[in-house]
């Protein structure tokens, strides 16, 4: 079963049967908070990882789905399927991450690792990207991320505690969050927020 296709065709759906307004039925099925991860080395930004935890319904419904000994826990096996159905959902989606610099679309590449927890009964992955090209961040070759689902099946908002964490280019590189709304979508009724990452 996939989870987020399978939850997009029923909003589908629902839509199509619906007169309300935009208004009534504008929220998504799946809230997700999010924190960013990223590793430079001599001002190139080499990988980013992206840790997502799901609303307590996704994560039960992930759990009944590939907690296959039902302990609560993902085991090497359980992990594995699980982290094979979501890169199946997500790569098309091109795993809800927008990443530009100097205005140019830069696509994730497939990731290079993968990991899920289940704690108090919220489900938690992590993706990590290994970048094929460097991408150098220096001299205000600012790098954007934007994580958005266009759809709003799921819905992103930054943890509040350390949203963005950075590893190496300590004292030079930094970041910034930026409200988008050149970029709204769902009918303009969703503004994202960009991660702005830059190094001196």
């Amino acid at each position: 079963m996939k989870t987020f296709r399978t939850l997009r065709r029923l909003l589908t759906l629902s839509l199509l049967s619906c007169a309300a307004p935009v208004a009534a039925w504008a929220h998504p099925d799946i809230a997700i908070t999010a924190r960013l991860f990223f590793d430079v080395k001599a001002g190139r930004l080499t990988m980013i990882a992206e840790s997502f935890a799901f609303d307590a319904a996704h994560s039960r419904r992930l759990l009944d789905l590939y907690d296959g000994n039902a302990d609560g826990a993902f085991d090497a096996g359980e992990m594995a399927a699980l982290g094979r159905s979501l890169a199946e959902d997500l790569e098309p989606l091109g795993y809800f991450t927008e990443m530009r610099q100097a205005g140019r679309a830069l696509p994730l590449p497939a990731p290079a690792a993968f990991h899920a927890t289940s704690q108090a009964g919220i489900v938690t992955i992590t993706l990590g990207f290994r970048l094929d090209a460097p991408l150098d961040v220096t001299e205000g070759r600012t790098v954007e991320l934007v994580l958005r689902d266009r759809d709003y099946t799921a819905a992103f908002r930054l943890t509040e505690a350390t949203p963005v964490i950075l590893r190496g280019g300590e004292g030079a590189c930094g970041y910034r969050l930026q409200d988008r709304p050149d970029l709204a979508f769902f009918g303009g009724l969703v503004v994202p927020q960009a991660i702005v990452l830059s190094c001196r």
